[in-house]
């Protein structure tokens, strides 16, 4: 017999929905392949009241594929993301914790373009809530680049930009948090990676990208991206900055407010995502994480002559910003 479950819509945006009445422990193959259709054509799924621990949504993650295991020692459990440390401290914002990932998420990304294959598909539970914020955004990038005017669709569609996570990190980072991540990161990489265990290379993704699943296109963009082929370093921060900003908007733009758990499945190839500011030093907040390992991009990545200069891109516009923040910094 089939499994009923409901769903719903969200309303006043471009994807997303609610999937009620089912829980995703111990479903059939032919449910969960219905799932996962469902994801493709809304982008992001809300389950409510799921209360998964970390190694039961491990092992629901499973279903839509291997589980990326690069961000953590433990690959059969879902991974903490939380204001807390494990020994129940607050961060404070000389953490590395704080500096790499607390406070850059509030920044508009999707995870992990600035390695050689992003994940495809990230599901986040919600084990502690904040009292107020905390929120996590969600913004359409099919819907953003399909709102483009076509003079616009016509200048991007053969343009790229580099990806790097020390650069969305440092370019976001407080003036004052600065020299701080200078001190852990280094001016200079060792074995191919700075500090903190940032790449020394930063793959090169074209800002149009074609699902590969529902061949619709995407604008890629976000905090990641950096110095687009063809622009000087200023001009292309202002082009990228004003991509964002448009394309970041109603009705494009879901805002979730988390209950306990709720779990979240996005297309992390299709959706920016965010989390609103909150107080870092209350309550703790934590999400679980599991991302889904992608396929291999075919796009520039890290084999054209201009991809293979990335090393040395991504030093030149650390040090660029790296000035900027010194000269904000001055008396």
């Amino acid at each position: 017999m089939r499994h009923r479950y409901i769903v719903e819509q969200l309303t006043g945006t471009t994807f997303g929905a609610v999937i009620k009445d089912i829980k995703l422990e111990g479903l059939s193959a032919e449910t969960w392949s219905e799932i996962e259709a469902l994801l493709y054509e809304h982008g992001v799924l809300i389950f409510p009241s799921q209360h998964l621990s970390a190694e039961t949504q491990a092992s629901v993650a499973l279903y839509f594929g291997e589980l990326d295991g690069s961000h953590s020692d433990h690959s059969d459990r879902a991974r903490s993301i939380s204001n807390w440390n494990d020994d129940e401290t607050v961060l404070t914002d000389r953490d590395p914790t704080w500096l790499t990932l607390t406070y850059p998420t509030r920044y508009w990304h999707m995870d992990g373009t600035f390695n050689p294959i992003p994940p495809k598909i990230c599901l986040l539970g919600a084990t502690s809530i904040s009292a107020g914020g905390g929120q996590t955004g969600f913004a359409d990038m099919c819907a953003a680049y399909d709102a483009l005017t076509e003079p616009t669709k016509r200048k991007i569609e053969n343009l790229a930009a580099y990806h790097s996570n020390l650069i969305g990190t440092t370019r976001v980072l407080p003036p004052n948090n600065q020299q701080v991540l200078a001190d852990f990161v280094g001016d200079q990489p060792i074995d191919d990676h700075y500090g903190l265990r940032y790449r020394a290379d930063a793959p090169l993704r074209p800002l149009v990208k074609r699902h590969p699943v529902t061949g619709r296109s995407i604008l890629f963009i976000g905090r990641h991206a950096f110095r687009v082929t063809g622009f000087t370093p200023e001009a292309s921060e202002s082009f990228l900055a004003e991509l964002e900003a448009a394309a970041c908007c109603a009705p494009r733009v879901y805002e979730h407010n988390w209950e306990m758990g709720d779990l979240i499945v996005f297309d992390n190839r299709r959706l920016l995502h965010r989390v609103l500011p909150y107080d870092e030093q209350g309550p703790k907040r934590e999400l679980l994480n599991c991302r889904i390992v992608g396929d291999e991009y075919d796009d520039l990545g890290l084999t054209t002559r201009p991809a293979t200069q990335s090393i040395g891109v991504q030093q030149d516009e650390l040090m660029r910003l790296r000035r900027r923040f010194k000269q904000i910094s001055r008396p």
